[in-house]
Formats: C-alpha cells, structure tokens, sequence
C-alpha cells in the first residue's frame, strides 16, 4: 500500500466516527466531527496528488472514490437529520453516489476497467466538500437558525451541486458504456 492509499484507508474509517460524533448533542463530539472531517477533506486532495506525483494504485482507483461518498454521503445524511440541508439535496447527492459506485464497481467486475473521474467530478467534489465544511461549521460553532439570505445561499449552492452532481454521474454512465 502507498501512503495515498493509507490516506484513503483513514477517510473510510474517520467517516462513521465523524457521523456518530456529529449526531452527538455534544458540542466536544461536534467539534472533534468537524475537525475529523475537515482533516479527511483535506486528505482527499492530498492523496491525489501524491497519487499522481508517486503511482496510482489499483487500491486507490477502486476505494478512494468509495472513500470521498462515505465521507460526504454521512455527513449530508447528518446535515439533513439536524434540518440545515434539505433532505431532498441530501438524498439527490447520496443517490448520485450510489449509482455511480455501483456502476464503477460492476464495470471492475464485468470488465476488469476502472472508471477514472473527470474533471468535472473533481470540481463537484471540491464545491460539495465546501457546502458541507460550511455548514458542519454553522452547526458546530454558531447553532443558531440562519436567517433568510443565508438559507437562500445553502439551497442555491446545494442546488448547484446537485446538478453539476448528477450532470458528471450521467457523464460516468455514458463513459461506462464507451470503455
């Protein structure tokens, strides 16, 4: 394994602890999610670039895209429990995920090929790593309900990545069929 991969490797067991932590009415355990999860945003970028600076693993083609919807699919799921997102920008976003893992991982099955993401996919990622670091944020450190503007802001930014979300899942399932 490859320190990218170990990075990988500690998204995927820092994202339940960061979904349990958050649900926590704790302001600690929320802190310490809000850190876990800031560290594993950061790691995701951090990993791919010394994957790319270094090799790219056969394990990291395959888990580190599973790593990043762990990550952020548990904490849009939390975000949406507590009320901050709405539900239906979670469920859009956790959706697209799942349908994408599965037809990455059915095409290793199938074919033995990895679908690689596209650029696109990157930027969906980054603005999707935003809107949850700012409102695990939100909850975290200020708690009080945001005012109107503010909301407005959420659901127009969640909207955007949402649709740039499932605008790349149709682009991997329309590469899934090329390879």
């Amino acid at each position: 394994m490859t320190i990218a991969d170990y990075l990988t490797l500690g998204r995927i067991i820092v994202a339940p602890i960061v979904f349990i932590l958050f649900l926590q009415d704790n302001s600690t355990a929320k802190e310490v999610a809000f850190v876990l999860f800031s560290l594993g945003a950061i790691s995701d970028t951090l990993d791919g670039y010394i994957a790319r600076r270094t090799k790219l693993s056969d394990f990291g083609k395959l888990w580190d895209p599973i790593a990043d919807k762990l990550l952020t699919g548990l904490a849009l799921i939390a975000l949406s429990i507590f009320g901050i997102l709405p539900w239906w920008i979670a469920a859009g976003l956790v959706l697209r995920d799942i349908v994408v893992t599965a037809v990455r991982i059915a095409k290793i099955k199938s074919e033995g090929k990895i679908i690689l993401p596209v650029l696109a996919a990157k930027l969906k990622t980054t603005l999707e790593m935003i809107l949850i670091v700012g409102l695990l944020f939100w909850e975290t450190f200020i708690g009080r309900p945001m005012s109107s503007p503010l909301q407005i802001t959420v659901l127009v930014w969640g909207c955007v990545v949402l649709v740039l979300s499932w605008g790349t899942g149709i682009g991997y399932l329309l590469k899934s069929r090329k390879i």
